[in-house]
């Protein structure tokens, strides 16, 4: 009888063994050697955040206050700064446009948008050099504020996804190449702007 048991008992073990296993290495592959590589951002992913619809800017060229919202439906590259931009705000404007013109064929889904924080507008070689990039001001300082909750507006580069949330930001010496993975990822996992 003994002879009999040993080898079900056996059998019971090795079947308990095979369902285990996997569970097993499951919980050591996640828990004691975690996965290698995956999809990491460069920019700092902010938990999204609706912008009111009423929120107003003021075009600096015409004068002309326009809702945030008539620029919903693009992705909005934000950066915020004074008309004098010094050689910090340069940078920005100049990582906005190359990132954007990387994109190639879906560039058209971006829009940069240049806060102006003193309402004063940029010399006009400046603006020529950046040419495309929206120049807002924001009297009520209402985005801002929002950047501001966040982080040092001007220390950072703002996404604004087509909906109109607030969602990611890079470092104001922000790495282009980085960057524009970034974005390149965003805009080939989603379909609006």
């Amino acid at each position: 009888m003994s002879d009999v048991v040993k080898p079900n008992r056996t059998k019971f073990l090795l079947i308990v063994a095979l369902f285990a296993l996997p569970i097993i290495a499951s919980y050591l592959t996640y828990f004691v050697w975690p996965p290698q590589g995956g999809v990491q951002n460069y920019g700092e992913l902010i938990k999204p955040e609706t912008l009111p619809e009423t929120l107003t800017l003021t075009a600096l060229e015409s004068g002309v206050p326009t809702m945030l919202q008539t620029l919903r439906g693009k992705w909005l590259l934000v950066q915020v700064d004074v008309g004098s931009c010094p050689r910090a705000c340069e940078q920005k404007l100049y990582a906005m446009r190359q990132v954007r013109l990387m994109q190639g064929r879906e560039q058209d889904r971006v829009l940069r948008l240049w806060l102006v924080e003193d309402g004063r507008a940029p010399a006009a070689l400046l603006q020529q050099k950046y040419e495309g990039t929206l120049l807002f001001a924001d009297p009520a300082h209402a985005l801002i504020a929002k950047l501001a909750a966040h982080f040092d507006p001007k220390q950072g580069i703002y996404m604004i996804d087509p909906r109109g949330n607030l969602m990611m930001r890079w470092p104001a010496e922000v790495d282009i190449k980085s960057m524009h993975k970034d974005i390149e990822r965003l805009l080939k996992a989603s379909q609006m702007g």
